[in-house]
């Protein structure tokens, strides 16, 4: 019995690190194997990230419950909520190790919960939203069925460039319109919020934090892993972003906040 559970860990390590670097660092015990020891740690890193996703949001979820929303963008988490759809989709469909993407299948779950707690509280659930709701999760499943991919192809053409609407290639377009456009866009709207009102409102600290430390880790191991410009774009775009909304949290709320409280007395 203690074999063949020492052959699944190690065929389960192969899976993750690759044969090789399975044999080099279990069997052989060499440890100095500086490319293995990359990968390892590589995996070992995006493991943690996508663990960690599952929670990562829950102290924004636990602030917005008593009913406050003030602060919060409204449009950002709508299209946040778009782009981690995209990602899974497009992930999932290229076929990319889990470990790469995974914290955007928690991601997404947990701000569907964040925007149905929004709508609530601001009473804005009526005919409009359930529509695009019900619209979303329709092209959700045109997007991970492969149904998009396999229509006949539609394209515009933007000058030299042209873009698939639908057939092969759709789904990357829509990666590439989400992640550098509208995903950037969706923390920009958040950042201008926080600046003109001249606080972060509801905005938790914590998930803030997780955010932009665990952006810039996925930034690395993105990078090392995948042969990809459009999502290594993507995730240093992203990286950069989150901690400016963080950056924003500190200040309005650790550094201003204390400025005025000083005023005050």
């Amino acid at each position: 019995p203690n074999r063949e559970k020492m052959e699944a860990i190690r065929g389960f390590a192969a899976s993750l690190i690759t044969e090789h670097c399975a044999k080099t660092l279990l069997d052989d015990f060499n440890v100095t194997d500086i490319e293995c020891l990359k990968i390892t740690a590589s995996k070992a890193v995006g493991i943690a990230i996508v663990a960690g996703s599952a929670v990562m949001k829950v102290p924004q979820i636990i602030n917005i419950l008593p009913g406050d929303t003030e602060g919060l963008s409204l449009p950002r988490f709508v299209i946040e909520t778009m782009t981690f759809s995209t990602l899974v989709c497009y992930n999932s469909l290229m076929d990319y190790p889990f470990s790469t993407w995974g914290e955007n299948l928690f991601l997404l779950l947990q701000n569907y919960v964040i925007v149905a707690l929004i709508l609530i509280y601001r009473k804005q659930i009526g005919i409009t939203s359930i529509t695009l709701t019900f619209l979303y999760f329709v092209a959700v499943w045109l997007m991970i069925s492969g149904t998009l991919e396999s229509m006949s192809l539609q394209q515009i053409q933007l000058g030299d460039v042209s873009i698939p609407l639908t057939g092969p290639g759709s789904v990357q377009s829509l990666v590439t319109f989400h992640t550098l456009i509208l995903a950037p866009f969706s923390r920009i709207l958040q950042i201008y919020k926080s600046w003109s009102e001249g606080t972060t409102g509801q905005l938790s600290i914590a998930t803030q934090f997780l955010a932009a430390a665990g952006s810039v880790v996925r930034a690395l191991t993105v990078i090392k892993e995948v042969d990809d410009t459009l999502l290594i774009s993507a995730v240093v775009v992203a990286a950069l972003l989150n901690n400016i909304v963080f950056g924003q949290i500190v200040y309005y709320n650790y550094v201003k906040g204390v400025d005025k409280k000083k005023k005050t007395e």
